[in-house]
């Protein structure tokens, strides 16, 4: 297996058995970017102006929140407010006030975090067809997950082509893996709904007891804190 900074976090999270390895990856992106941001990214100047321009959307900002260093925090928002503050002009004018509505509403969705995120995660549906065609033994690491919450299921078959020559079975691999793990889910679902029937209360969960915390991670991720 070739080992390297691009691949490492693959080997590591597809190994783990869990649900999606892809949001893991992705939230260990994330808790690393909210890390850099209250740390020394509050002293770089193109980091700063970063920030002035995008902000933190909301979840992003309870992670950096959430966290002990609320001064640097605090600092970001000082600068971003004043950025903000340089946009909004005192009008009587309906279109000056529609333009800056515009400007208002999406003020606290534009996210440098989610920005950085996204960028990684590109490079990780990629990687993860290339591996599919260059590593002989990631088929059958791709084999051993439990599938993906559906929103990456449908970025690693965006970036399919991705597998070159081997973009068919690679395509195949990945939806019926995913079609298995669907059925799984549905199966556990329908026994964790019948177990709520008091006929079959004495009856065994058979792994269904967590049904419905995978169901809600298959429709929506796993999401950092």
């Amino acid at each position: 297996m070739n080992y390297h900074i691009g691949n490492m976090l693959i080997w590591q999270e597809f190994n783990d058995g869990n649900e999606c390895p892809l949001c893991r990856i992705r939230n260990i992106l994330e808790t690393r970017l909210a890390d850099q941001y209250l740390n020394e990214s509050v002293m770089e100047d193109f980091q700063r102006r970063m920030v002035n321009e995008r902000g933190f959307c909301a979840h992003h900002t309870d992670m950096l929140h959430a966290r002990q260093n609320k001064l640097s925090l605090a600092l970001q928002h000082i600068t971003r407010l004043t950025a903000l503050k340089g946009k909004l002009e005192i009008t009587a004018d309906l279109k000056t006030a529609e333009k800056e509505a515009e400007i208002f509403i999406g003020s606290g969705k534009t996210c440098v975090i989610c920005d950085g995120v996204e960028v990684n995660m590109i490079r990780y549906y990629k990687t993860v067809a290339e591996m599919f065609y260059a590593e002989s033994k990631f088929k059958e690491t791709l084999l051993s997950t439990n599938g993906f919450c559906l929103e990456h299921f449908g970025c690693l078959l965006k970036y399919a082509r991705y597998a070159k020559g081997r973009k068919k079975d690679y395509i195949y691999t990945l939806t019926k893996l995913e079609k298995e793990a669907l059925e799984k889910l549905l199966t556990d679902l329908q026994w964790f709904a019948a177990k709520h029937d008091y006929r079959n209360a004495d009856k065994p969960w058979n792994g269904a007891d967590k049904a419905l915390e995978k169901s809600i991670q298959k429709l929506h991720g796993i999401q950092a804190k």
